[in-house]
C-alpha cells in the first residue's frame, strides 16, 4: 500500500461548475448545424434546378443566415428547458448525507493519522 502523506495539495479550490463553461454549447451547436444544413440544402436544390451560380450562392447564403437565427432561438429554448429540468431534478433529489457509521470511521481515521504524524515528529 502506497503512502502519499508527504504530498501537499496546493490548490484546494473546487472544480468549476460545468454549467459555467458549457453554457452556450447547445445554442451554438444547434445554430451552426442548422445554418450549414440550410446552406447545403439551398445550394443542392438550386444546382439541381439549373439556376445560375450567383443566384444559387445568394439564396444559399440567405438560407444559411435565416437557419442560423432559427437555430440560435431553438438552441436557447432547448437549453432553458434542460436547465429548468436539471434544477428541478436537483431540488427534488438532494445529495444524501453520509451515514453515521462512515462519519465515525472517517473521524477515527483522522485521529489515527494525527497520532501517526505526532509520533513521526517525536521520533
Amino acid at each position: 500500500m502506497d503512502d502519499y502523506s508527504d504530498i501537499e495539495i496546493v490548490d484546494d479550490t473546487p472544480l468549476a461548475d460545468p454549467s459555467e463553461y458549457l453554457a452556450d454549447i447547445p445554442t451554438n451547436l444547434t445554430s451552426g448545424v442548422l445554418g450549414l444544413m440550410g446552406f447545403m440544402t439551398a445550394a443542392v436544390v438550386g444546382l439541381m434546378a439549373g439556376n445560375p451560380g450567383l443566384v444559387v450562392l445568394t439564396r444559399a447564403l440567405v438560407a444559411m443566415f435565416i437557419c442560423t437565427v432559427v437555430g440560435r432561438i431553438l438552441g436557447a429554448a432547448g437549453e432553458m428547458c434542460v436547465r429548468e429540468f436539471v434544477n428541478r431534478y436537483k431540488s427534488d433529489h438532494p445529495e444524501p448525507s453520509k451515514p453515521q457509521a462512515l462519519v465515525n470511521i472517517d473521524m477515527e481515521h483522522q485521529a489515527h493519522d494525527n497520532m501517526v504524524k505526532n509520533m513521526k515528529k517525536a521520533a
